[in-house]
């Protein structure tokens, strides 16, 4: 033994692991992995075509084509489920801490008190002028509750007729 070496111990001693896998990456024919996955060869070379999948030279396709042919994108779908998920939980709470209002109901409230305040100033003794000035501020507030809705909402214009989420998808 070198003389500051520290004796080997069980702990430092490398790990025999019994497996069956090759220490090569696995590659498959379509009959070995449709018997593998329980698929038939169509549905496996069918999803092999459609991700533009190429055999290698042995005639062969890696693990990693074989699951994408057969399950897709499945991880990136329970991504966007999960964050679908996550807001509409988000959103049920805000309403039940009353965080957000329904708009309708909203601006039938405001309506009836325009109305009202459009009566009183038309029977106060204002000069023309002054009516006319009341009543279009009352009118602007339509275009203020709408103005408030765009600042509070997560989408930022429009591109062909679709909202843009302004969070970028990763």
């Amino acid at each position: 033994m070198m003389e500051g070496a520290l004796p080997l111990s069980p702990l430092y001693m490398p790990r025999v692991i019994k497996s069956n896998i090759p220490t090569e990456l696995l590659r498959w024919s379509l009959t070995r992995a449709s018997e593998e996955f329980g698929q038939a060869i169509g549905t496996i070379r069918a999803g092999l075509a459609k991700n533009a999948a190429v055999a290698g030279q042995d005639g062969c396709y890696s693990t990693q084509q074989i699951c994408d042919a057969l399950y897709g994108a499945l991880h990136l779908e329970k991504i966007r489920t999960q964050r679908a998920t996550t807001e509409r939980i988000t959103l049920e709470n805000q309403i039940t801490r009353t965080e957000v209002l329904n708009r309708a109901e909203l601006m039938k409230v405001f309506s009836a008190v325009a109305d009202e305040m459009v009566y009183r100033i038309q029977a106060s003794g204002l000069s023309p002028e002054e009516k006319s000035d009341l009543q279009r501020s009352l009118a602007s507030v339509p275009v203020g509750i709408d103005g408030v809705a765009k600042r509070q909402s997560r989408f930022r214009g429009a591109k062909n007729g679709q909202a843009e989420d302004d969070e970028s998808e990763s």
